[in-house]
């Protein structure tokens, strides 16, 4: 019950803020005002009952504000934000001047004009930040004059010395308290933000190199130049799975996804395996290049594994799962360029004669088999075992010598040997 009543009115007009941020501070503004309310509440009671007849002004001003302080929450709960801010941060200071008027300068109350100006530092959002500094500069002005006009001793109560003493000590540690409660809430708002800006930054770095090698990634920190490079040797491998298209019209949205998702990040564990640089991905194609952005003197040995490994992902997908899949697989070695383009969703990609050429390998390819020019057959000749498939016509390239990559020279009868 207790709980049900205290989130009522703690979080007054809440449902009316869309904002995360304003929502925190329209739920700080309605905390802060319902704890003064219990407080000035609390110190009323006690003052009733132990002051002097003669000081019995002094628990009525407490009672007045906290009767006020319920304005906050009406302004809230009405959706007027900024006017309740504005409302709580006069009424206190309203309170302040008169406690310290009539129970003079020597009593120390001013000083609690001190959490007055911090917390509008919390009060107030970003956008109203004008707001903020003026009731602060505001507050600040009002303790100054309160220091230096109001007498030391009140000429409205009979304060003694040792009465006077002993409030101003309570009333500086009071506020001492108090601006120590706000540096303690400082400090852990910046460490939250810290940690939160830790964990962003870690996840936004993880999606950057996700998108683009970790090498680039470092150069686009240093400059926000344009970032393209020449490679003189490296080898692009193009693939696509044949048939896919007219497979995916028999199944639903969901299960093209999945099983297309399932096949790529096999690949992609691959990729990584064998060192390898993956592009990009179109519709079921899947590109991946070796020998940059880190040159690699193997760079053709390693994507020749990884082809003849991304076959026997489809076959285990043919296999196990009783589907029509087959890839068709080209590859080809040479100089390329390779750069990041765009603004907003840039990605890391390559131009150059290999690249096309590796293009029209694929398309000119056979189902189940890795074509491969003769650049990256003299590369892996010996190494690797080969089928001569003999010229093929490329577009725009015209009659082309191809070969069809079987296995490593290891594992395979030497007589099959080109």
């Amino acid at each position: 019950m207790l709980q049900l009543i205290w989130n009522t009115i703690a979080y007054s007009g809440m449902a009316k803020v869309m904002d995360e941020a304003e929502q925190k501070n329209v739920l700080l503004i309605n905390t802060l005002a319902v704890i003064i309310i219990l407080f000035t509440l609390a110190f009323t009671g006690i003052s009733v009952l132990i002051l002097p007849e003669e000081l019995q002004l002094l628990p009525k001003i407490p009672l007045l504000y906290s009767v006020l302080l319920l304005g906050v929450l009406w302004l809230n709960g009405k959706g007027l934000r900024l006017l309740a801010r504005l409302y709580f941060a006069m009424v206190g200071m309203l309170f302040m001047g008169v406690m310290t008027y009539l129970m003079g300068a020597g009593t120390s109350f001013h000083f609690f004009l001190f959490t007055v100006i911090l917390a509008q530092f919390f009060l107030f959002p970003v956008h109203q930040r004008g707001w903020m500094y003026l009731v602060g500069v505001a507050a600040l002005v009002e303790l100054a004059a309160l220091h230096i006009m109001v007498p030391l001793k009140s000429p409205y109560l009979s304060l003694d010395a040792a009465d006077v003493q002993s409030i101003s000590r309570a009333n500086i540690i009071g506020s001492a308290a108090l601006t120590l409660g706000f540096a303690a809430y400082i400090s852990r708002i910046y460490e939250v933000a810290e940690t939160y800006l830790h964990l962003e930054r870690s996840k936004s770095e993880k999606l950057l190199l996700n998108i683009l090698p970790a090498t680039i990634v470092d150069k686009l920190r240093e400059s926000p130049d344009t970032i393209a490079e020449r490679f003189e040797e490296c080898t692009i491998l193009f693939s696509d799975i044949v048939g896919f298209t007219e497979m995916s019209h028999r199944m639903s949205a969901v299960d093209v996804v999945d099983l297309l998702n399932r096949i790529f990040s096999e690949f992609d564990d691959l990729a990584e395996k064998h060192g390898l640089e993956k592009i990009k991905t179109i519709g079921d194609a899947y590109m991946v290049v070796g020998g940059l952005p880190e040159p690699d003197h193997e760079h053709a040995e390693r994507v020749a594994r990884f082809a003849l490994d991304m076959l026997d992902v489809i076959q285990g997908y043919r296999e196990k799962e009783d589907l029509p899949l087959e890839i068709r697989i080209g590859m080809a070695s040479g100089d390329a360029v390779a750069g990041v383009i765009g603004k907003k969703k840039f990605v890391y990609d390559l131009w150059g004669k290999s690249v096309n050429t590796a293009s029209r390998m694929e398309s000119s390819g056979l189902p189940g088999r890795v074509q491969v020019t003769e650049s990256t057959y003299s590369l892996l000749k010996g190494k690797f075992q080969f089928e001569e498939r003999g010229f093929v016509e490329l577009k725009g390239m015209g009659q082309v010598a191809s070969y069809l990559l079987l296995e490593e020279a290891t594992t395979l009868d030497s007589s099959l040997k080109v």
